[in-house]
């Protein structure tokens, strides 16, 4: 199996091409997409930039032109249910855009929601477990992506109420789209580096690293278990 990771920041792929031996770099799009092996698995990974173009882009030529049998999108959300702190992580059961209108679904692939792979879902439960450490938990539930950076409750609120999402992010719903047009299993796994509010910067800037290293030690421990 090969598997294709992508995250949008460096910080939040660093850890993963740290544990790669990498055989290849390809520049594409501005980026440069690694092959390699990260504990005896066949990996290639990605960092696509943010936002929702730059996460389809890259997702469809990790999967069209490298060939990676599934996807995993990592990395950092805001925290938008009450039940979600600082460094928790979320597992999508399924991703949504919350930034578009209803009539997207008269056209394909006639929806705005896209599920998750129930047997990578069920690896990642089990990686949390092995690696996440008190008072750390984790979730499974709905992601929610769209081209902004959140950090207005007024505007989270608004979110909530439409989307129901357990955290707000940036790629996860693009990524989840081109998987489900390939025929291809994904996954997006995201810790908490901020509450998605009016402080959502100081927070971020505070917590990125370590919601980034939470993420990542997640699709690591997958990739163990996979052996």
């Amino acid at each position: 199996m090969v598997w294709g990771i992508l995250g949008a920041l460096d910080e939040e792929v660093a850890l993963i091409q740290q544990n790669m031996e990498i055989e290849s770099a390809t520049k594409i799009y501005g980026t440069t997409v690694y092959t390699g092996k990260v504990y005896g698995q066949q990996v290639v990974l990605v960092c696509c930039g943010i936002g929702k173009v730059n996460a389809a882009a890259c997702a469809s030529v990790v999967l069209r032109e490298f060939g990676a049998d599934a996807i995993i999108n990592v990395g950092i959300a805001g925290a938008a249910a009450p039940q979600m702190n600082i460094l928790d992580v979320v597992l999508s059961d399924e991703v949504v855009f919350h930034d578009t209108c209803k009539a997207m679904e008269e056209y394909y692939p006639f929806t705005q929601t896209f599920r998750a792979d129930e047997t990578l879902l069920r690896l990642a439960e089990e990686a949390c477990q092995a690696v996440l450490e008190e008072p750390f938990h984790f979730h499974v539930g709905r992601i929610a992506t769209g081209d902004q950076f959140v950090e207005s409750k007024a505007v989270k609120d608004d979110i909530v109420s439409r989307t129901h999402p357990l955290c707000v992010e940036m790629e996860g719903a693009a990524v989840g789209q081109i998987a489900v047009m390939n025929n291809k299993p994904f996954l997006v796994i995201r810790s908490m580096s901020d509450n998605a509010e009016d402080n959502a910067n100081d927070l971020y800037d505070n917590f990125i690293e370590l919601a980034a290293g939470h993420s990542a030690a997640i699709i690591l421990e997958m990739l163990k278990k996979s052996k």
